[in-house]
């Protein structure tokens, strides 16, 4: 199913949490709303799924307003951070659920319920645990039969709130990669909310990144992370360095390095910034580049980060940069060491962006 959201605004009192959102989800695409906090990502999952009412503005599913249709018209299953199973029913009982709510006429038959609900145990590798009660089973655990119980009434769009917000960073990882094989094998409609950069990029064929109900940006990972277009985006999605843009003689500078033949910096402006990614600057001998110190050394397994103060910069303003493993061990960086730093890729704003 596709979803297409046109002039979706949505305030609560004075506060909006979206407004005026237009939005394209293709058939059987995975995507991503990512932001802050109060970013506006969270109601528009709700809207889409009917779970609130916009002020203004239309939710339409393969063409057709659904703006008003109640949420059990919509065929669309949630999975919440919280889980919601039921902790008196076991695992076959919490799965089963929807299906013997269903209206008679459409409720299947025993065997058809229990059929289908030991097919879905086996897609989330589960048959193990069906008489199993949800506190006998670890967060992961209960998360995929959250996520099984959403898929046994056939949804067409799948909504996912946070699902794993609540867990741990390596149960994170291998559900993230879960869901994403899930999806492939399935290609069902997905809409996935988090605050979360890396889950975001992984999972997402395309990522929506919302600010003070309002979309900044949307793309596939790679050209929102590569090509961000406000200074934003660029902050958002992953650490980097802050350095000022210098005008001098119609020339554009970061220090003593010249950009003006690949800044598009207006030079009637005396304020622009240039944002730059950690794994983007290059160190090396103090004869090659900026001069700078090194301040500290951080070994994170297959990466090193390495504190830098240049030349001419505030020693409480330490740039980061960042190295392979292989390229410590062979260089061996100390602190207190003088090196040179060159860049390889920036992009330049305005200092009030």
């Amino acid at each position: 199913m596709s979803i297409a959201l046109r002039g979706v605004t949505k305030q609560f009192g004075q506060y909006a949490a979206v407004e005026n959102i237009d939005l394209d989800v293709p058939t059987g695409a995975l995507m991503a709303l990512l932001g802050r906090s109060g970013s506006g990502k969270t109601t528009l999952l709700r809207i889409i799924g009917g779970l609130e009412t916009p002020d203004q503005g239309q939710v339409l599913f393969d063409g057709q307003d659904a703006t008003l249709w109640p949420i059990g018209d919509r065929k669309v299953g949630f999975v919440f951070q919280q889980y919601a199973l039921f902790r008196h029913m076991t695992v076959f009982e919490n799965v089963a659920f929807g299906l013997k709510v269903k209206r008679r006429g459409e409720r299947p038959s025993a065997p058809a319920i229990r059929t289908k609900v030991q097919e879905l145990l086996a897609l989330v590798q589960l048959s193990w645990a069906h008489d199993r009660y949800p506190a006998q089973l670890s967060g992961g655990q209960r998360q995929r039969v959250a996520l099984a119980r959403a898929m046994a009434i056939d949804p067409k769009v799948l909504l996912l709130d946070e699902p794993f917000g609540a867990l741990d960073s390596q149960v994170r990882h291998e559900l993230r990669r879960w869901l994403r094989r899930l999806h492939d094998e399935l290609h069902f409609t997905s809409i996935i909310v988090t605050h979360d950069q890396q889950e975001a990029i992984e999972v997402a064929d395309t990522v929506v990144l919302l600010n003070q109900g309002k979309i900044e940006q949307v793309g596939i990972p790679d050209e929102i992370y590569d090509l961000p277009r406000s200074a934003f985006v660029h902050r958002f999605l992953g650490q980097v360095n802050e350095l000022p843009v210098l005008l001098r003689d119609g020339r554009a500078y970061i220090g003593p390095i010249d950009i003006s033949a690949a800044a598009e910096v207006q030079t009637g402006s005396a304020r622009n910034i240039a944002l730059i990614r950690p794994h983007e600057i290059e160190v090396g001998q103090a004869s090659a580049g900026w001069p700078a110190t090194v301040l500290a050394v951080r070994v994170i397994g297959p990466i090193v980060r390495l504190d830098l103060c240049a030349d001419d910069r505030p020693i409480h303003e330490p740039l980061e940069a960042e190295i392979s493993r292989e390229r410590f061990e062979a260089e061996r960086f100390t602190i207190g060491q003088r090196v040179g730093m060159r860049f390889r890729r920036w992009q330049v704003y305005p200092a009030a962006a």
